[in-house]
């Protein structure tokens, strides 16, 4: 029945976009020679974009590959090939690519789709599955860091103030404090003991693995964060930030969750604890089974 309810929804946008860029090539033949061959190059360009969406769609709704060469409305006419699907992770989130030409590609990224109480989380297992996963992916993330970066280690305790415009540090057998401003283009830590992350600073990226306790405080603003703990998370007021947040024990918000600022699709959980936070909408990472919804859709030059 759902497979039916898929079909039902996603074919007729599909076809709508076909038809539509059918009836502006009929138009545009009409045209003059000189403007005709600008405006059939244009056209044939969107169609590839418009191609690479409708796959795109299709594959978030379950359809198979190929499927709209094979539809009856296909009988007859010139069969509809649109580009194929490739699904790779950045970060915890899926990535789907599907190509325009040799120079482009259409990407989107996309969780796995939860319901308002995400009741899937009340599953340890599951729990665990995407504990153990993110573990693994951010530790790898931080650890093989690439160019123009490079990975500086350090041993003991560390505090860094001031401004940074990127950093990949490792502190082995310490602490870590950090109380930065400005403008910070990519962080990457990985710290044997506990981090706190204090200050102004707003980062476009933002990795963090620790293996103590891990605090938020100030008006630190992240656009793409990606945090873990083997102890516990505490997040206080003023953090604002788009991306992951996962512990062992707990994560804690001491003065509520209304006074931070997460951007959908935030995601926060702790192994040790089923309690979900409520809010309307929550993507949980591709690190198990499940429908995926995207949440960003980008034109990508390569």
């Amino acid at each position: 029945m759902r497979r039916c309810d898929k079909l039902g929804a996603v074919l007729p946008f599909v076809l709508g976009i076909l038809l539509a860029v059918t009836v502006l090539l009929t138009s545009l033949l009409q045209m003059p020679g000189s403007g005709r061959q600008l405006a059939m190059r244009y056209l044939l360009q969107q169609q590839r974009i418009y191609d690479a969406e409708s796959a795109l769609l299709a594959y978030l709704e379950g359809l198979p590959e190929g499927f709209f060469e094979q539809i009856p409305e296909n009988v007859g006419r010139e069969v509809v090939h649109l580009p194929r699907v490739s699904k790779e992770r950045m970060g915890p989130w899926a990535d789907l690519r599907a190509e325009v030409d040799s120079c482009r590609s259409v990407h989107v990224l996309a969780g796995v789709a939860c319901d308002s109480g995400c009741n899937m989380l009340r599953s340890y297992s599951l729990r665990h599955d995407i504990y153990d996963a993110f573990r693994l992916q951010l530790n790898r993330e931080i650890m093989m860091v690439k160019p123009p970066l490079e990975l500086v280690s350090k041993t003991g305790n560390r505090r860094m103030f001031g401004q940074i415009p990127s950093m990949a540090l490792r502190v082995m057998d310490g602490d870590l404090s950090l109380d930065l401003e400005g403008r910070v283009s990519s962080g990457r830590f990985m710290v044997d003991g506990a981090m706190e992350v204090r200050g102004s600073a707003v980062f476009d990226t933002l990795r963090v693995y620790a293996r103590g306790p891990l605090v938020f405080r100030g008006q630190t603003k992240v656009h793409w964060l990606e945090a873990f703990s083997e102890d516990r998370v505490e997040i206080s007021r003023g953090l604002e930030f788009s991306g992951v947040v996962v512990a062992l024990h707990e994560v804690a918000f001491p003065n509520g969750t209304a006074k931070v600022q997460m951007r959908y699709p935030s995601f926060v959980m702790s192994l040790e604890s089923s309690e979900a936070l409520q809010v309307d909408s929550m993507l949980v990472p591709d690190f198990v089974e499940g429908s995926l919804k995207p949440f960003e859709w980008k034109l990508n030059i390569e």
